[in-house]
């Protein structure tokens, strides 16, 4: 074959990909189309955990695209204590919107008690290493612990790094973490820390659309609290990711992409 007829075929070549991948990005909605819950638009409502600040969504927030509304709650702004209450002053809060939850670690049973009080104004939930049950073992030793022993430099960095980053989180996280703990009193994560021991398995299934974030090596919440959300919430989907509890923290992005892709397809 000449130079030149493999020139020309290699140019025609070039212009069918062109062409077809035009016509698939004609194909596919703008990023805020593919947000919309019929003709309102959604809008990420995130949870956070045992800290209540939402001060350690920061990283995860950052790889969430602009064009997707968001709030952070923050729990210590609820005058609510048991589970129920803080969820109705949330879902006072939202009002008519709809939403998609995204609820970490202690925030879970928030996020399930919503989808009950809100029904289909939840369009779906994200779950990040939560539970809506009791956790395992630490959950209720936990709540043991004397107010004394809540305070941020009680724990031993080893030990917060074993614990909640299966060894990966570095100084920075774990000052990060101490921080947001600073900004609650002990008697507030005392209180939370028996909302935690005293929950319950809970009955029935929603419909709602919901997803698990699972870290590989979660030391804090058991396989056996998973398959109750799988037993409430039938379509849940479960994306495990490589680290331990705090993995909003130590992987954002790859959990962010987990959000985008949950609630636009």
């Amino acid at each position: 074959m000449r130079q030149t007829d493999v020139l020309l075929y290699a140019l025609f070549a070039q212009s069918l990909r062109s062409y077809f991948c035009a016509k698939n990005l004609q194909s596919k909605p703008p990023l805020r189309t593919a947000l919309r819950d019929g003709s309102q638009p959604l809008k990420i409502v995130f949870l956070p955990g045992m800290d209540g600040t939402g001060l350690l969504f920061k990283g995860l927030i950052q790889n969430i695209p602009k064009e997707i509304d968001r709030e952070v709650v923050c729990l210590n702004e609820i005058e609510g204590e048991s589970y129920h209450q803080q969820a109705e002053e949330v879902a006072e809060h939202i009002g008519s919107s709809s939403v998609v939850l995204v609820a970490e670690s202690y925030s879970g049973r928030i996020a399930y008690e919503l989808c009950n009080i809100l029904g289909r104004r939840v369009s779906r939930v994200v779950f990040i290493a939560s539970f809506i049950s009791c956790p395992g073992r630490l959950g209720r030793l936990a709540a043991l612990l004397p107010e004394l022993f809540l305070k941020p430099n009680f724990f031993p960095d080893w030990l917060m790094k074993t614990l909640c980053f299966d060894g990966r989180g570095n100084r920075v996280l774990i000052e990060q973490v101490r921080q947001a703990i600073t900004e609650v009193e002990p008697s507030v994560l005392k209180r939370r820390l028996l909302n935690i021991a005293e929950l319950d398995r809970p009955k029935g299934h929603l419909s709602t659309e919901a997803v698990y974030i699972r870290p590989t090596n979660d030391r804090l919440v058991g396989y056996d609290a998973i398959k109750v959300l799988g037993n409430v919430y039938p379509k849940l989907s479960i994306e495990s990711l490589e680290g331990g509890h705090f993995i909003a923290q130590t992987a954002p992005e790859r959990c962010a992409r987990v959000i985008v892709r949950a609630i636009t397809t």
